[in-house]
This record gives structure tokens, sequence and C-alpha cells, in this order.
């Protein structure tokens, strides 16, 4: 994976993160996070190795190494189910109201920012998606 400015700052802040985040809520904002970053990762239609990549390592950091290799894909199967079965813009807008309400939203951000970037730079579709989390 190619240096990730905003995985590095994820880096930097996943302990303060942490920290703001109160420990009963510390699970509904971490799956919400990683909502968004899966929905960041298939605003262009596909999930590469790249972005799975990028997801794979904010998972890594924000879960502080608690969430191991079959549980990702299993947390990556469900976001797929849920934008399925409800659409990705109505997901991103869920998201982005859990994110609200726990007053984490930098998390979903960060980690939707890390997947987009992963492959070259943010394009229009992410940027939409992070725009929608971010409403």
């Amino acid at each position: 994976m190619a240096e990730n400015r905003v995985l590095k700052e994820l880096e930097k802040r996943s302990a303060e993160l942490h920290a703001e985040i109160p420990s009963a809520k510390q699970s509904e904002v971490f799956a919400a996070a990683v909502e968004a970053g899966y929905l960041t990762a298939i605003a262009d239609g596909t999930l590469d190795d790249t972005e799975r990549a990028a997801l794979t390592r904010a998972i890594e950091l924000l879960s502080r190494g608690a969430v191991i290799e079959w549980e990702t894909e299993a947390l990556l199967e469900e976001c797929a189910a849920r934008a399925k079965d409800k659409g990705a813009k109505a997901r991103a807008e869920e998201v982005g109201k859990a994110l609200k309400e726990s007053g984490q939203a930098e998390a979903g951000l960060l980690v939707g920012a890390i997947v987009a970037c992963a492959t070259g730079g943010v394009d229009k579709t992410e940027a939409d998606t992070l725009k929608q989390v971010a409403k």
C-alpha cells in the first residue's frame, strides 16, 4: 500500500480517539467508522485490494489489534449486506447519524479518508460518500 498520510494521522490519533470515546460506546463508534470506510471504498462500485488493505489496517489501528483477520472479513460482509439491502447512500446517512449521536464523527471520517486516499487520492464518488456521512 502506498504512503497514506491519513493512515498516519489515524496511527497518531488512535490512542486519543480511544480515550475520547466512552467504553460503552466504543463498539458502536467502531462499527460505524468501519462502515464509513467500507461505503467510501465501494463508492466507485468496487472494493479493490488496495482499499481492502487500507480498511483492514484502519480496523487494526482503531481496534488496537483486538479485531483479528477473520473478524474483519465478517465486519466487511455485514457492511456489504446492509449496503445491498438499504442502498449505500441510505447507509451513509445512517452511519453519519450514528457517528453524530456518538459525538465521534472524526473516527468515521478518518477511516473513510484512509480508504479514499489508498488509491491515489479522493475521487468524486468517494468525496460524495464522505460528504453524505459528514452530513
